[in-house]
């Protein structure tokens, strides 16, 4: 009895604390103010094309360099028996101080393919971002003119990729300095070979046993994924060269990062119930597929989970990138631990992550310090595939809400999402989710994509705001968005280590500058950043709750304070 009140005694002790903390991050659904009107359609009649369930992503990056991020929407198309008198085509638009207008036309990019996900970067180094558009069909490549306008250069630059294009990066294998492009393709399916599928009903009617829905991924075989290399502004097709083309599974998500502390970013691949692969970088752009040796290709049972969104993120805060995995409905997310150097530990069970996310079907996904105490949490955007799948399955839901794990900093997580805000628990068929400080205040918001539904933005004004440092940089002899480059601080209260990379997530691109928050700290005392490739400097007693661009090998300075 003594035992059992002891262990009510701290649940209740937990709970508060964790209450507490919780009221600390609140999110305000924004969608509805400035013009952010986004509605997502998947294009379908009632036929269950296969395509349909898996979209769709979002860019956030500045394409106007005018200091407000913006935000590009991909759009899926008609499919065969579709009504309705609307036009579907990709959409950009430019935020002005939170006000949003749709430049789609005056920009060029109104794609009006079957468009997944997307990726930003600047492949040409000229100082402003381009704009790769993964499709169910044929990629398309957007060069930036630097006008406000983008030019179709797929064909010019050597792109080729007709299949299921879903996630994307950009990163510089070999440190030469240009981008280079990973993408991952998903099955060989087509709209003429659309299978009939059906499923057991949980409570058969009327004689009926099975009712139609989509079809399960082992139906169709996987397709090999892309990686192009930039030879100084080219792109030729090293797939099958670098090592990474021999494999054919169902791919997702992908973020590219330097796993095991060697100066070159690897590469990890969420699967579809296939293995998840992870190549290790040479330092010359070759790969070794390294998952079963690294402890990354199945969870701790041996398994291979339904893999969907990915993300990279050191939580532990010791130096090592951890990595992250959204998987399917009756699966737990997945966190693997890196045990340095370069081995890994499915954690998630011993952590607090494993429960809570079994019953939902997770996609986008960021290790992110959302109440910037200097400790990453997770965000995971949520909704089932299967549009009727109440009629299989009475606990699931097709419209789910989404998630936020708090760091506890004690190697613990905490689901706190019932106390941020009923504008998180909004249900919704979400697919991408994008991060991003839209309001330049120093925290990280939220753009989320639905499938076949109204894009949503949440912006985080979470209270009291702790301080924190944001850094953005300008590389000159690294690649100019310096991506691959390492960040480490030290304040007071210890060090941190970040890594810029705008991948992760699912279907998207997130925004660049990398946001260090320092709770109570009132000066950084010092900042190293280790340029891919190019040496390192060095910056001394920095202030907080600003902003800092570094420009390579020249200067650094506060572009903004006290927002």
């Amino acid at each position: 009895m003594k035992l059992s009140i002891k262990l009510n005694n701290l649940a209740f002790y937990i709970y508060l604390i964790t209450f507490c903390w919780g009221q600390e991050l609140s999110f305000k659904d924004m969608t509805g103010q400035g013009g952010l009107d986004f509605i997502h359609d998947h294009g379908g009649s009632g036929e269950y094309y296969y395509v349909e369930s898996m979209g769709s992503g979002i860019c956030i990056f500045d394409y106007d360099n005018d200091g407000d991020l913006d935000a590009y929407f991909p759009q899926s198309s008609p499919l065969p028996g579709w009504k309705k008198d609307v036009v579907l085509e990709n959409k950009l638009f430019r935020n002005d101080n939170l006000e949003w207008i749709d430049v789609t036309d005056e920009a060029g990019v109104g794609d009006k393919s079957y468009s997944m996900g997307c990726a930003c970067g600047d492949y040409d180094n000229d100082g402003d971002i381009d704009l790769y558009v993964t499709n169910f069909g044929k990629d398309i490549f957007y060069q930036n003119n630097s006008d406000g306008t983008f030019t179709d250069v797929t064909l010019d630059l050597g792109i080729d990729n007709p299949s299921m294009g879903m996630s994307a990066a950009f990163f510089d294998s070999d440190n030469d300095g240009f981008l280079d492009l990973y993408v991952t393709n998903y099955v060989d399916y087509s709209i003429e070979n659309n299978p009939e599928c059906t499923s057991p009903l949980q409570y058969p009617k009327h004689g009926e046993l099975f009712a139609r829905s989509y079809c399960d991924p082992d139906v169709f075989l996987g397709v090999e994924d892309k990686f192009y290399y930039n030879k100084d502004g080219k792109f030729i097709d090293r797939s099958n060269r670098s090592g990474i083309g021999r494999y054919r599974l169902r791919g997702m998500g992908v973020v590219p990062g330097d796993v095991d502390n060697d100066g070159d970013m690897d590469i990890y691949v969420a699967n579809d119930k296939d293995m998840n692969l992870l190549f290790i970088n040479n330092g010359k752009g070759r790969f070794t597929e390294s998952a079963l040796l690294m402890g990354v290709g199945f969870n701790g049972n041996g398994l291979a989970e339904a893999g969907m969104g990915v993300d990279l993120g050191d939580i532990d805060r010791d130096g090592w990138l951890d990595i992250y995995v959204t998987n399917y409905s009756g699966e737990t997310n997945t966190l693997y631990l890196n045990q340095n150097p370069g081995i890994f530990s499915d954690a998630t069970n011993d952590i607090g992550l494993g429960q809570p996310s079994v019953h939902p079907l997770a996609f986008g996904t960021k290790l992110v310090d959302l109440d910037l105490d200097g400790w990453l949490d997770i965000f995971v955007a949520n909704g089932h595939v299967i549009d009727n799948i109440n009629l299989f399955n009475k606990d699931y839901r097709h419209a789910q809400h989404n998630q936020i794990y708090l760091n506890q900093k004690n190697g613990y997580f905490a689901d706190i999402t019932e106390s941020v805000g009923r504008d998180i628990l909004h249900r919704a068929v979400s697919r991408g989710s994008a991060f991003a400080d839209i309001d330049n205040d120093g925290d990280a918001d939220i753009m989320i994509s639905n499938n076949n539904g109204k894009a949503r933005l949440l912006i985080n004004e979470g209270k009291p705001k702790n301080n924190w440092i944001g850094i953005e940089l300008d590389g000159r002899s690294c690649n100019r968005q310096a991506i691959g480059s390492k960040i480490t601080i030290s304040t007071e209260s210890g060090d941190q280590t970040k890594w810029v990379n705008p991948a992760g997530s699912y279907l998207t691109s997130n925004d660049i500058r990398v946001v260090f928050g320092i709770y109570n700290d009132q000066l950084v005392r010092s900042m190293t950043v280790d340029w891919p490739g190019s040496g390192q400097e060095v910056f001394n007693e920095l202030e907080p709750n600003q902003y800092y661009k570094i420009i390579q090998g020249t200067s650094i300075t506060a572009i903004s304070k006290d927002l």
